[in-house]
């Protein structure tokens, strides 16, 4: 027996937390190419002046914003403020660490690994206590600058790590993370500080960060969410740069991590970690289309996915159909009505029903039921019907887009 929930597309950017005094950002943000300078920035014309694109995730290096030891130059992030600004977009903001150090922090003493994979690289030692000072500082700086922006609406908590804004260690180092003295513990207070440093700094900002295994250990993750979740509630939520379907089983212990996060109605968001486009097969079956079904079937509303999927015209029913998903505490209930259509069951196993509002009637013309890769399954035809209910009874379990006719069309997913 299918049992399906019905969710309704609603127009807003942000969630609806009543309860809480921050607005969590939801739908589609860009996955966009790192900031490197003028010219060479996150927010790409192209994809920005998407009407379904909410946002771009803007990652900058730790190096361009503070070249030298207090010193800092903000026009890069400035100059993409300004630019997400003339699109009407939101930026969420990631500056980049352990590849992007600074190298005067070696200057000033502080210990460092030289990476050889997955990159060959240097990155400061997470746990240094001349690194945690300057990065202290500096993260302390960014906060007073960018804190009462309302452009930025999150901000990631970053340390340094094998790519700068993702949780894992490199595999190989010299010296070896063992003879740089590694500890679980120590990495979870390096964690513990940073996240305590960007709470600190943005006060006005919901905070998030990405979780991965550690150095082969879940333990790192699993404390660092339970601290951060305990001490700062409904400012925190979890983060992953992992996201296919195949991924959920390569980290168990983090989807659980994203899961926990999204039922206990904090911020949690997902970075699809492949380009669908030039490679479905990373996701698994089904490819980007289930990957983000699975999002939300999670709780998950807050998607970072890559410029060449954005731009896929395959994929732009069902960016425009998702990217306005509300999250709200009672938006799964027994009676659903959009405008004036009126649906029932929720949630739904054998049958829909599908009812006209009394006042100003207009009636249901026509309902089409779409996949998430915008295949049409099933149609039904009515010619002034007030009503109908329909049987879902041989609907395969998933997500379904239904575009409802009478003199105006809609958008809704079950799943």
């Amino acid at each position: 027996m299918n049992r399906l929930f019905l969710l309704i597309v609603l127009s807003l950017i942000f969630v609806d937390n009543s309860n809480s005094q921050y607005q969590y950002p939801s739908g589609v943000f860009c996955s966009c190419s790192p900031t490197t300078g003028i010219g060479n920035g996150s927010v790409a014309p192209n994809i920005a002046k998407l009407d379904f694109v909410k946002g771009i995730l803007v990652r900058i290096s730790w190096e361009l914003c503070e070249p030298s030891d207090n010193e800092y130059n903000w026009s890069l992030i400035d100059g993409q403020i300004s630019a997400a600004k003339s699109f009407g977009k939101k930026i969420s903001l990631a500056i980049s660490n352990g590849m992007g150090a600074p190298q005067w922090l070696y200057l000033n003493g502080a210990q460092r690994l030289i990476s050889e994979i997955p990159y060959k690289d240097t990155i400061p030692i997470p746990w240094d206590s001349i690194y945690l000072e300057k990065w202290g500082d500096f993260v302390s700086e960014l906060g007073r600058r960018y804190d009462n922006d309302t452009t930025i609406v999150l901000v990631y908590a970053t340390n340094s790590s094998a790519n700068g804004c993702e949780m894992q260690m490199p595999i190989k180092t010299t010296p070896t993370l063992d003879e740089a003295g590694y500890t679980d513990e120590k990495m979870i207070q390096s964690w513990e500080f940073c996240i305590d440093a960007f709470v600190n700094a943005f006060p006005k900002h919901i905070i998030t960060n990405d979780f991965h295994p550690v150095n082969g250990s879940d333990e790192v993750s699993k404390s660092v969410f339970d601290y951060a979740s305990n001490k700062y509630g409904e400012q925190y939520g979890a983060n992953a740069w992992w996201w296919t379907q195949k991924n959920t089983t390569v980290y168990p212990a983090q989807y659980e991590i994203l899961k926990n996060s999204a039922k206990s109605d904090f911020f949690t968001g997902i970075q699809v970690a492949h380009n669908h486009t030039k490679d479905s097969a990373k996701f698994g079956a089904g490819g980007l289309p289930v990957a983000l079904e699975l999002a939300i079937s999670d709780g998950i509303y807050y998607w970072e996915i890559w410029n060449q999927d954005l731009l896929n015209p395959q994929f732009d029913s069902l960016l425009r159909a998702i990217t306005n998903l509300k999250k709200e505490p009672d938006a799964v209930n027994d009676n659903l009505t959009t405008n004036d259509i009126r649906i029932v069951p929720n949630p739904a196993n054998d049958y829909i029903e599908f009812n006209a509002g009394i006042q100003d009637f207009e009636p249901l013309q026509e309902i089409r039921f779409y996949n998430l890769f915008g295949e049409r399954v099933n149609v039904i035809f009515l010619i002034n019907s007030p009503s109908v209910r329909f049987d879902i009874s041989d609907l395969p379990n998933g997500m379904y887009l239904l575009k409802i006719k009478n003199n105006y069309s809609k958008f809704i997913v079950l799943k």
